[in-house]
């Protein structure tokens, strides 16, 4: 066991602050229940933190206030969506947020996904929610922030949407190269085409 306990604590040492990382991240120094048994140990000496079942981090800290800084909801969908190999696409507030529309951060953010259908409760109280999608044109974005802008227009709706909430979409797409905008337009919707085409 303390032969496990230090390759495991050797290779977190060498993550980067901020890192997100699972116990199927070590199944090559050991057995599913030592690596279990060594990652609980670490979270009670205070060298790493449980942020949900199954999910684990290394803070980031301020030194300046000498806080630490526990990753974002969207900072854990995106890495347990690399573990699972599968694509995800915000919805809600949370895309509104990304793109700057608004100022607010939802308690449980929820993402389509072309994988199963699940649920995370995060330490904090706060939840990830998965949610099947068989849409699978939303997944084939090139672009993030394409992806993010045509998700934040889904949201608010073509009749909701504002004339000032487009310009604010259109000058993020300043970041997405020519090649990206012009594979990804293709996969929104004809109406979200022509509002974010429009001189």
């Amino acid at each position: 066991m303390a032969e496990t306990q230090n390759k495991i604590t050797e290779r977190i040492e060498r993550m980067d602050k901020g890192s997100i990382f699972f116990p199927s991240d070590f199944v090559d120094i050991s057995s599913t229940d030592a690596i279990r048994q060594t990652l609980s140990r670490l979270v009670k000496r205070g060298v790493i933190r449980r942020i949900a079942q199954g999910i684990y981090c290394i803070p980031r800290k301020n030194e300046m206030l000498g806080l630490e800084i526990m990753p974002t909801s969207d900072e854990i969908a995106r890495r347990v969506a690399e573990r699972d190999m599968v694509k995800i696409v915000p919805t809600g507030d949370m895309a509104l947020n990304q793109t700057g529309l608004s100022t607010q951060l939802p308690v449980n953010t929820v993402y389509l996904t072309n994988g199963a259908r699940k649920q995370i409760a995060l330490s904090n109280g706060n939840k990830i929610i998965f949610r099947e999608s068989n849409e699978l044109r939303i997944f084939e974005f090139t672009s993030h922030l394409m992806m993010l802008i045509v998700a934040a227009m889904r949201t608010i709706g073509e009749s909701l949407i504002s004339e000032s909430q487009i310009e604010i979409l259109k000058t993020l797409l300043a970041n997405v190269s020519e090649q990206e905008y012009n594979h990804d337009i293709k996969l929104a919707p004809v109406w979200v085409r022509r509002k974010l085409e429009t001189q």
